[in-house]
C-alpha cells in the first residue's frame, strides 16, 4: 500500500500572487480552472506560440497577451492593469503557464504512480508477461511426426 495519497486535491483554493509596484494581487490559480477556461488558456498558449512566429501579427498578439493577462490578473483594478508594458503582461502569463504546467505535471505524475503500480510482475508472467526466451512455455513433449528425410532446395 502507499503511504502518500498519489494525488493531493484541496477544495479550498490558495491564489498566487505577484508584486505590482510594491503591492500584492492575487493571480487566478489553476486548480480554480473550469474545463472550459483550461481549454481556452491551452488554445491561448498555442495562439501565442503562432502568432509570435509571424512579425506582421504583433496587434493581434499584444491584443491576445492583454486578453489572458486580463484574465489572469484577477486582483488587479483597471488603473494599475492599464500601467503595465506588454512585456510585464507576457511575463505574467509566462508565470502563469508554468503554474498550469506544474499542476498538469502533478497529475501526469499521479498516473504514472498509479501505471508504475499496474505494471506486471517480472516474477508474475500469469499477469501479463511473456515467458523467458529460454523457455518454451510448455513442459510437453514435442510431438513426433513427418519425415526425417532432407528435403531438396
Amino acid at each position: 500500500m502507499a503511504k502518500d495519497p498519489i494525488l493531493d486535491l484541496n477544495t479550498l483554493i490558495e491564489r498566487p500572487k505577484i508584486a505590482i509596484d510594491g503591492t500584492s494581487y492575487e493571480i487566478l490559480s489553476p486548480e480554480e480552472l473550469s474545463i472550459l477556461d483550461s481549454q481556452c488558456f491551452t488554445f491561448w498558449g498555442g495562439e501565442i506560440e503562432r502568432l509570435s512566429e509571424d512579425k506582421d501579427k504583433g496587434a493581434e498578439l499584444s491584443s491576445l497577451i492583454d486578453t489572458v493577462a486580463r484574465k489572469v490578473l484577477v486582483g488587479v483594478p483597471p488603473k494599475v492593469f492599464a500601467k503595465l508594458t506588454g512585456a510585464q503582461k507576457f511575463r505574467v502569463v509566462e508565470v502563469f503557464t508554468v503554474l498550469l504546467l506544474r499542476d498538469k505535471m502533478g497529475a501526469v505524475g499521479a498516473v504514472a504512480q498509479v501505471m508504475k503500480g499496474l505494471t506486471p510482475s517480472p516474477k508474475n508472467p500469469s499477469i501479463g508477461e511473456k515467458s523467458s526466451p529460454a523457455s518454451s512455455g510448455s513442459s510437453a513433449e514435442i510431438p513426433a511426426g513427418g519425415s526425417a528425410k532432407r528435403r531438396r532446395r
